[in-house]
């Protein structure tokens, strides 16, 4: 069976032939550095006055759940019906680096910025070099995924661990090795025990390299099954593994294994019906996860009250002076191409046989649509789960809309200028400087002080100082 790589090879080669040779390796080339400086730049935008952004009540929920799971196994304060091997990373980082940013939001960090030559490198392997980078750009410049890497929570999770998975399954595709195959099933398990849903892109990528193993041409009459029960080992029983053993700091609290499928049952039940930590009626967050590229705008916030320094005395009187509004608003020019652009690739795996854009459907598809049909709330920082595929999708399609290169090249141009400078304005509500910038602060004022004392009206958040 000829390695993926080949394969993309033989359908992107031109009739030049051999000159085709010569051209590959300066194009791989600037692909290394485009990815390199995008990784670069998505790292500054990650970091940029982290140090000003104030903790809020998601850093500190994290902070207390992690300590209390790591050291006496107890669940909660913040969603115990999630496995939690954010709190024991979270915990490892403070233990290592203190109680400052680092140790708080470090793995956030760290995790948000490797994902960026992460999608890179899985684009790469569907998609040309430039198709691959435009997909990279749109995720550095994404405000939801800058927003939850500067955040202690371990949404951005959803996006590395599959993303990490994806590339050593694809990798051992190429070569073969029982070793990527090994980094796979470690990658998965670590995101299983982040949020169930990583499951499903564990499934389809299970499928692709089972797949893969049928089509090989094996010397003996044992060798597929024996290589499908490799894969069934490493991308099944090592990821449920994983999963088990982040259960060790509530094993050490004195239960045994058969309560242990109690447990599944009840962050099930949990999971399958939460409707959030505030009356949903009162939540104006986006919620619905068939909205999201559909509509102009969805949107993330986190509105929260700083102290000053004297202590409550005063807020009551002025709060819009002692507000951080932290908004992540979707780039329109990006989120309502992606279903056409996922069912485009869909469309053209299929009629061209290739295996490896229907392999980017299913990811889409199979990550998407579950969080669509759900019955319950899903709000917009789920999508992280999604945005990378469906990213990858939008720039496959850009990438598509011309044949002659030259033309294929202004267009792409064309659309990441356009999509870099609608995202510039929403840059500063990210990292909740808008209210510092004049038209930015009168749309806050519009929009979400008003929000922000109904809530503390409401009871929905906590007053000053409690």
């Amino acid at each position: 069976m000829r390695s993926p790589a080949n394969r993309m090879n033989s359908e992107k080669s031109s009739p030049s032939g051999p000159a085709e040779a010569t051209v590959l390796p300066a194009a791989e080339r600037h692909f290394v550095a485009g990815l390199f400086l995008l990784t670069v730049a998505g790292f500054i935008l990650r970091v940029f006055l982290l140090q000003a952004q104030p903790v809020s009540v998601d850093d500190f929920g994290v902070a207390l759940t992690a300590i209390n799971y790591t050291e006496s196994g107890q669940l909660g304060p913040t969603m115990w019906n999630h496995p939690n091997l954010c709190g024991i990373l979270v915990y490892g980082a403070l233990k290592l680096f203190g109680t400052g940013v680092v140790g708080l939001k470090g793995v956030s960090i760290l995790f948000g910025t490797l994902t960026i030559p992460l999608v890179g490198l899985v684009a790469r392997r569907i998609m040309d070099e430039r198709a691959a980078l435009l997909a990279t750009l749109l995720w550095v410049v994404e405000p939801l995924a800058i927003d939850f890497s500067r955040q202690a929570i371990g949404d951005i999770y959803l996006a590395f661990f599959p993303l990490l998975g994806i590339y050593a399954a694809l990798r051992h595709r190429e070569t073969g090795r029982a070793a990527w195959l090994f980094a796979a099933g470690a990658s998965f398990g670590c995101g299983l025990s982040t949020k169930w849903s990583v499951l499903f892109p564990l499934l389809v990528t299970f499928v692709l390299i089972v797949q893969a193993i049928r089509q090989e041409r094996g010397e003996g009459q044992w060798d597929r099954p024996v290589a499908i029960a490799h894969a069934c080992a490493l991308l099944i029983l090592l990821p449920l593994t994983i999963y088990l053993l982040t259960f060790i700091p509530w094993f050490g609290r004195g239960y045994d294994a058969g309560e242990w499928p109690a447990l599944q049952r009840a962050m099930y039940g949990e999971t399958a019906h939460h409707t959030g930590y505030r009356p949903l009626a009162e939540d104006k967050r986006d919620h619905w996860a068939y909205e999201w590229f559909a509509r102009p705008a969805v949107t993330y916030e986190d509105i929260y009250i700083n102290l000053p320094a004297e202590g409550p005395a005063g807020v009551n009187d002025n709060l819009e002076g002692h507000l951080t509004i932290l908004l992540a608003i979707a780039n329109p020019l990006v989120w309502l191409l992606v279903l056409p652009a996922a069912f485009f690739t869909a469309w053209q795996g299929i009629r061209k046989r290739q295996g490896m854009l229907c392999y980017l459907a299913g990811l889409f598809f199979c990550a998407y649509l579950p969080l669509a049909l759900t019955r319950r709330p899903i709000w917009a920082n789920t999508a992280l789960s999604v945005l990378p595929f469906a990213f990858m999708a939008v720039a496959y399609f850009v990438s598509s809309l011309a044949r002659k290169p030259a033309v294929r090249r202004r267009i792409m141009a064309v659309y990441a200028a356009a999509v870099v400078a609608a995202t510039a304005p929403l840059y500063p509500l990210v990292i909740g400087k808008g209210g510092e910038v004049p038209f930015l602060k009168e749309y806050l004022q519009q929009n979400y002080v008003g929000k922000a004392f109904q809530l503390r009206n409401s009871g929905a958040t906590p007053q000053p100082g409690k």
